[in-house]
């Protein structure tokens, strides 16, 4: 952290996330003046996106969400290209504090948390526009900071608050809990009381954006009723619905402006694009002449994509099997295939991608999970209850598959139980299976079980090495 608050100038790299294309031209500002340079919403929404890019850590999506919050659980794997041996490490429960793919997320947050300071330090001050404007555009900085500070918490536990780029402390403690907590909590209720129900630019926060995620973040740290009641705010909106079109491609391209889609990373074919695809065709898969068909394979364990019922349209999101350039067919639940596992194309390719780059926008939080947040929630606190089972059924009803009675869950356990299944099911490869299964208490359990030496503190990932050794106050996870 020291190294990233040392910085004199404040790079902002410009990601305008508007119009039809979702971006605009990038500048860069190697130095700015905060009176004169906030006073027009163009140079705010200038820090804004600098800073919505670090959030979402567009740099480095691979290893944010599939690498480190993937490969970790119980559903998605990697094998194949250079990128076989860092996938391992992860698989495999063999990480350490000094591995740059841990340190990498690290950097991408504060990096963003630092550029939202910096408007929040000085937007009182602007006088050129309303202050009413005023207020959703600090709201929308509050909500930026609070997410950066939820994604560390979620890989390190409770890290560094650091509210001000004016009155730099070059060696911060980390909080307690509680404090932590408490902290990240204020901030998202604030920023989804000043923020509008409806943005003008695509991929900007708005109010359901910071309920759902405050919704996420009380389930996470066990607080149930407050979960739910955030995630009644969601509903409440009445602005969301399930994507209601043809289920296998409400990723593609064409889909990806949704009225499921509640927080989303906006992609490009030329610029912050998505590269889920190329990781996922299998060898020698027929791709159009425009992709590029990586060495490294993402894929998702046989025995995991085995479950889904017969009759669930979410099956419709995997390869099962293809006929390579060659001619030679192949059967991907086959171990011994060439192929090796099924595939899950949930981010139908992009037509018109340029080799590796896809314009698919990432979707960062949907409708279906604030429905199944609060039937969780609900569960938690009441045990297995009707309204739980209205929300979940909406989801199963989307995919196609019976609904699920309250007499068929004879505790809170069975139905917790069900719960992580169908969020597996739902929610496959968009990076929240290993914070679920830590949630549930099975993320150690999960990894044993297909052999993996895993202890107690891999629930955490480690504090990244070199900020330990610059920050004397910094304390280390336990277990590192």
């Amino acid at each position: 952290m020291k190294k990233i608050y040392k910085i004199a100038t404040l790079m902002v790299v410009i990601l305008l996330i508007g119009g039809c294309s979702d971006f605009l031209e990038e500048e860069v500002y190697t130095q700015y003046d905060p009176e004169s340079y906030l006073q027009t919403e163009e140079g705010i929404n200038s820090i804004l996106v600098a800073s919505y890019n670090n959030m979402h850590a567009i740099s480095n999506q691979r290893e944010r969400l599939y690498t480190l919050s993937e490969f970790t659980g119980d559903i998605m794997w990697e094998w194949g290209g250079g990128f076989e041996s860092l996938a391992n490490v992860f698989i495999y429960y063999a990480w350490d504090a000094s591995i740059a793919q841990i340190a990498a997320p690290w950097r991408n947050w504060y990096l963003s948390i630092r550029n939202a300071n910096s408007l929040l330090d000085n937007i009182e001050n602007v006088t050129s526009l309303s202050p009413e404007k005023v207020k959703q555009l600090k709201a929308e900085a509050t909500f930026i900071r609070a997410a950066d500070y939820y994604y560390l918490w979620d890989f390190y536990g409770p890290v560094p608050l650091i509210t001000t780029a004016e009155e730099l402390n070059l060696e911060p403690s980390r909080p307690s809990a509680d404090e932590f907590n408490n902290f990240l909590a204020a901030e998202l209720q604030a920023a989804a009381s000043n923020l509008p129900k409806d943005q003008s630019m695509w991929g900007k926060a708005d109010k359901g954006s910071a309920y759902a995620l405050l919704g996420r973040f009380y389930l996470n740290i066990h607080k149930w009723q407050e979960a739910a009641d955030a995630c009644n705010k969601v509903i409440e909106l009445d602005k969301y619905s399930l994507f209601a079109g043809d289920l296998t491609n409400m990723f593609a391209i064409q889909n990806e402006r949704n009225s499921e889609v509640i927080l989303t990373s906006p992609a490009s074919s030329t610029d912050r694009s998505n590269t889920y695809m190329p990781h996922t065709f299998p060898p020698k898969y027929a791709v159009q002449s425009n992709w590029t068909n990586w060495g490294a394979q993402y894929c998702i364990y046989n025995n995991w994509v085995v479950t889904y019922d017969n009759d669930d349209l979410r099956r419709a999101w995997f390869l099962w099997e293809y006929t390579d350039k060659d001619g030679a067919h192949h059967d991907l639940l086959d171990s011994d295939d060439k192929g090796r596992a099924v595939r899950c194309f949930k981010y139908v390719p992009d037509p018109d991608a340029v080799a590796h780059r896809h314009g698919n926008d990432l979707v960062m939080i949907r409708y279906a999970e604030v429905l199944l947040n609060r039937a969780e929630a609900l569960n938690e606190i009441n045990g297995p209850n009707q309204e739980s089972i209205d929300l979940i059924n909406q989801v199963r009803a989307r995919a196609g598959i019976a609904n699920l009675s309250v007499g068929d869950f004879g505790s809170k356990e069975a139905l917790r139980d069900a719960i992580l299944q169908e969020r597996g099911w739902e929610f496959v490869t968009e990076g929240l299976r290993r914070r679920d299964l830590i949630r549930h208490g099975k993320l150690i359990e999960r990894a044993k079980a297909r052999g993996v030496n895993a202890q107690a503190h891999h629930v955490l990932f480690p504090i990244p090495q070199a900020e330990i050794n610059s920050n004397p106050n910094l304390e280390q996870n336990t277990g590192y």
